[in-house]
């Protein structure tokens, strides 16, 4: 008799002769990360693989568990339809039990599959090397410290549950280092198992310069991961556009595209018609317009500004990189809250800045000598010459170094050095004639470089200000100019 087995269990060997079965079934698939489930002529004459099928459903749904149906001899549309050897009849089992089998059998042949055919040899190699893909490639790691990660999650995850929603696309925007990316890899893996393939194609925005072989690269690596084969063969940008408008029409899939900055990759990646309406799509990008690029591929998409930390998750993910715990050691409570403030909520400025400023806790010598050493980092950053560390100022940066004239990146320094808290009207007379400052602003407000306050007053993040400074500082001429 053919069973579904969870990968990475033992048969009936290992279970004792008169031991019930149930708990060993339901351990056995809640520690493994997958199941092979072989459906053969007489898979539903039995009550114990019905029950196996149901409860690694039943953890399909719960989390990241994969399965992988395999039609042995039988056709899926059989499994589906309940016909032939697949009718279960009702008159030895309970009427709810049949109900929820027929419902299991269904589901599964649903499923992306594989259908026996061949060398039985080299489809059991098949078999090895799809396992192999799923379940190492598809893990995103995450860091392991998260603070307010459900809470930011909470919208983007209704969205996705929701299979009537008018929009396939969602950005998560926000300012270098803010925890897009953590946020999308989050709740890529909280997600992933509710669709039938997804894809997480990571730092897009590196390849700014990308030649026709990095693209082509990506389109190969979302189709992989889509169509679960390997080696896929395009010949041209237009040709792998083409395929993956033909797949996104049929599958339900879950695609995220990380650091978005180019509508040309965006087109690349997705094609130019609108995909499978239970499918979705999830951007990472410092571009607040990004929803008008979307229109012109004919997608709908909404926009999610991703919040900063509030004080209280920023003092947390200061003190786990600055002592290895949630709260600070004692006598440094009031300097760690100082130091967590001026990151300002931002998650990678407050890695960077705990990381390099680690206390251990076991050595009193070392924690009096950090003190100090604390106190004088706290007055530099606090200073007009605020040391920005370099890991934080190259990332910030990035947003900088791509507005697309040179005038908007004069405004932006001009703001940072002299007009932050000045009014908006203000600041675009005196500046509008050497720097079109009119839509400058607009500019820096869409690529997440400024703000403005509901008096209108030009706000800008301290980091990004602290950014502006040292460029302005580090460029004689510029200084010189100004």
């Amino acid at each position: 008799m053919a069973s579904s087995r969870p990968n990475q269990t033992r048969d009936n060997d290992e279970i004792r002769r008169g031991q019930d079965l149930a708990p060993e079934i339901v351990k056995a698939i809640e520690n493994s990360r997958g199941s092979i489930v072989v459906l053969s002529e007489n898979y539903a004459n039995s009550r114990w693989c019905l029950q196996e099928l149901w409860l690694i459903l039943q953890q399909k749904r719960k989390g990241n568990h994969f399965v992988l149906p395999v039609f042995y001899k039988v056709d899926p549309s059989d499994v589906r339809n309940q016909r032939q050897s697949f009718t279960i009849e009702g008159s030895t089992w309970t009427e709810e039990n049949v109900n929820r089998w027929k419902s299991a059998l269904r589901e599964v042949a649903n499923l992306a599959g594989m259908v026996v055919s061949g060398s039985e040899t080299e489809f059991i190699a098949n078999i090895v090397d799809t396992i192999d893909y799923e379940l190492d490639s598809k893990l995103i790691s995450t860091p392991v410290h998260l603070a307010g990660m459900e809470t930011r999650a909470q919208d983007i995850n209704i969205w996705l549950k929701d299979e009537h929603s008018n929009t396939n696309a969602i950005a998560i925007c926000g300012m270098g280092g803010s925890g897009k990316t953590t946020l999308a890899r989050y709740i890529f893996n909280s997600n992933k198992h509710n669709f039938e393939s997804n894809c997480f194609l990571e730092e897009i925005g590196k390849h700014s310069n990308e030649t026709t072989y990095d693209l082509l690269g990506l389109q190969k690596q979302l189709l992989t991961s889509i169509l679960g084969v390997r080696n896929q063969m395009i010949s041209c940008v237009a040709e792998g556009t083409s395929k993956i408008n033909e797949v996104l029409q049929i599958k339900k899939v879950l695609i995220v595209l990380d650091d978005i900055d180019d509508l040309d990759k965006l087109g690349a990646l997705l094609g130019t018609n609108a995909a499978h309406i239970q499918s979705k799509i999830i951007v990472t990008t410092r571009l607040l317009e990004i929803h008008s690029w979307f229109e012109s591929i004919s997608w709908r998409c909404r926009v999610h500004e991703l919040k900063l930390l509030n004080d209280h998750e920023s003092l947390e993910v200061f003190s786990y990189h600055a002592f290895g715990s949630k709260l600070p050691l004692e006598g440094f409570n009031s300097l760690a809250a100082e130091l967590a403030h001026y990151c300002g909520g931002n998650p990678l400025a407050l890695k960077v800045l705990g990381s390099s400023l680690f206390v251990s806790a076991e050595d009193p010598i070392e924690r009096n000598i950090k003190f100090e050493i604390w106190r004088s980092r706290l007055n530099l950053l606090n200073s007009l010459r605020g040391d920005l560390d370099s890991k934080i100022q190259g990332v910030l940066q990035k947003s900088f170094d791509s507005l697309p004239h040179a005038s908007y990146k004069e405004l932006f320094l001009h703001i940072a050095v002299f007009f932050v808290g000045e009014d908006e009207d203000y600041v675009g007379k005196i500046l509008e004639r050497d720097w079109q400052a009119k839509v400058g602003i607009m500019t820096l407000i869409n690529r997440c470089l400024l703000t403005v306050s509901s008096n209108k007053k030009l706000v800008m993040h301290q980091l990004l200000q602290d950014m502006g400074r040292n460029i302005v500082l580090n460029d004689h001429a510029y200084h010189t100019r100004i």
